[in-house]
């Protein structure tokens, strides 16, 4: 089953906190009926907000749902946590409709299973939602920015970065699958030392007889070369200084690396609603530093933020130069105040290399009067690129790194994108090319592709029989322990969607997805579905009816096709 990865400090990535746990019972019906009967019975024992959790256990022989509410209970009752649960368990009045048996487990937890009827219920009501299965309230009414990928200006994208595209292009649907309105952005640094760099290595590889001796080019590989001969072909007739034409050769070579970064991401499924360009933000450093006047000091010419709270405590960061001279770090205050200003929460999708930048966000989300929980940030851990057993560090054409464009060349967006998200964030990936270019079960994307298309296939040879499933009866009909089991995991996208919207642990639909596939091939092998009585035939048709709705709305989040023919 899904599970939730370990909290860490100033990043939305782990367990649920209570908050969330009441957020997340909205997901099912039961789950949300039963928290409230459980919270109930707490105040009458004289707690008035116990933490408790009600969730889908790990280990599916606990149940469909479970609550640690009598362990929660036990210390502040002073009661023996087995007893307790006992005790709770015996007061418990809920319709046999939704849960048909409850059994309580050591040390103390109460488990809980859904009755067929309401199984049966839940497949009927997907098949009639549709594609708006999974769908949620959590944020109606609400605003949700997604800033990823932002890569660096001055090269190609590369496979180690591009992993925050397809988890912020995820992100970005779950948090529209969960009724925020959502606006993906992107970061465009188009001003600074790197770009300055940048000119002056494009001016000397068109000038090598004016390069110093002792001066070394700060870029390297075949793509530079390329680069200088297209801002050459822009520049040849204008009569520039050196100095200007390296400021030129600057602006010119970041504004044709932007372009190609982006058709890389399309290339990868993902389009940006908004491009923010560092250098208009520049514009409104002034302005907004003024805003900050209580947390700013002097010191040997320089302009530091010093806010001396409980994210940067003693520590404080440059703004503005003693040449006068603003820092990326202003530019990132003024961004960072437009995102929080604009949206009821912006989340920021950056590579673990900027984990000591985040205590300054929040420090600065605090300082310019913004709530910092609207301001959520996901790290993520760079990709080991493997081709079988040997490990891949060198690109045939840019001498010093794989390009994205390149493993998406090989593989293709679906794999691509299905492999980078298919591990917790926080840890390394070893992206497996030949792996995911497999068409066999041992590649999970195509896997779970394939479950779609298994299904498609069946109802593709009934288009002929005007087929009109009916629903109303498939309590009596689904009673094998596959019918079952893919039932309860059918019931489980919404509160997934709730979850992950929370805790952006985009892995968990891909675990999902995994998972649901290999209930639904496992059924399918060990039942029938055509050649079996007709009423029968009519229950576990819908049954694959609302599996193929679900799968298909699964791989709609990750952005992966969902192909009717393989």
């Amino acid at each position: 089953m899904y599970h939730t990865t370990s909290s860490r400090p100033f990043q939305v990535q782990g367990s649920c906190s209570f908050e969330c746990d009441r957020m997340m019972i909205k997901g099912v019906f039961v789950t949300k009926k039963l928290y409230s009967i459980l919270s109930g019975l707490a105040s009458e024992m004289g707690v008035k907000e116990p933490n408790f959790k009600v969730e889908v256990p790990k280990n599916k022989t606990h149940g469909d749902l479970s609550s640690n509410i009598a362990l929660a209970l036990a210390k502040t009752l002073d009661r023996n946590p087995m007893e307790l649960a006992k005790e709770i368990s015996e007061k418990l009045k809920i319709d046999s409709s939704l849960i048909s048996k409850i059994e309580i487990a050591a040390p103390g937890f109460i488990n809980f299973w859904f009755s067929q009827e309401y199984l049966s219920s839940r497949v009927q009501n997907i098949i009639k939602e549709d594609d708006l299965y999974g769908s949620i309230d959590l944020g109606k009414g609400k605003k949700a920015s997604v800033e990823y990928v932002s890569a660096n200006p001055t090269g190609p994208l590369h496979i180690g970065n591009a992993r925050g595209g397809p988890l912020g292009d995820i992100i970005a649907n779950i948090m529209q699958k969960a009724g925020y309105r959502v606006s993906r952005e992107y970061l465009h640094n188009d001003i600074g030392g790197q770009v300055e760099k940048l000119g002056e290595t494009i001016y000397y590889l068109l000038n090598p007889s004016d390069k110093p001796k002792d001066y070394e080019l700060q870029y390297r590989g075949e793509y530079v070369y390329d680069l200088a001969k297209e801002v050459n072909t822009k520049l040849h007739n204008s009569k520039l200084s050196k100095e200007e034409f390296m400021k030129e050769a600057g602006k010119i070579a970041v504004e044709i690396m932007l372009e190609q970064i982006l058709e890389d991401c399309k290339l990868m499924g993902i389009n940006f609603d908004k491009i923010t360009k560092e250098s208009e933000l520049r514009k409104d450093v002034s302005k907004t530093l003024d805003r900050l006047k209580n947390s700013l000091k002097e010191n040997e010419g320089a302009l530091w933020f010093a806010p001396s709270d409980q994210y940067l405590k003693d520590r404080e960061t440059v703004v503005r130069k003693s040449n006068g001279e603003y820092t990326y770090f202003a530019s990132d205050i003024v961004y960072h105040n437009q995102k929080l200003s604009e949206n009821d929460i912006a989340i920021d999708v950056l590579g673990v290399n900027h984990s000591g930048h985040v205590p300054k966000l929040f420090a600065v989300a605090k300082a310019l009067g913004h709530n910092p929980d609207s301001l959520k940030v996901v790290l993520y851990q760079f990709v080991r690129l493997k081709q079988g057993s040997e490990s891949l560090k060198m690109s045939k054409r840019e001498g010093t790194f794989v390009t994205a464009k390149e493993v998406l060349q090989e593989v293709g967006k679906d794999a691509f994108r299905f492999f980078l998200v298919s591990q917790n964030n926080q840890s390394h990936i070893d992206f497996d090319i030949e792996l995911a270019k497999k068409r066999a079960a041992e590649n999970p994307v195509f896997y779970v592709q394939y479950a779609y298309t298994r299904i498609a296939s069946i109802f593709a040879k009934l288009k002929t029989e005007n087929l009109k499933l009916k629903t109303d009866d498939l309590g009596s009909k689904l009673k094998e322990k596959e019918e079952l089991e893919l039932m309860r995991l059918l019931l489980q996208l919404p509160t997934l969607v709730e979850t992950v919207a929370q805790n952006f642990a985009v892995n968990l639909i891909t675990n999902y997805s995994v998972e649901l596939a290999t209930s639904f091939h496992r059924f399918y092998e060990k039942q029938q579905v055509l050649s079996v009585e007709s009423e029968l035939k009519n229950a576990r048709l819908a049954l694959l009816k609302a599996t193929q709705i679900t799968l298909r709305n699964t791989l709609d989040l990750l952005g992966i096709s969902a192909p009717e023919k393989m």
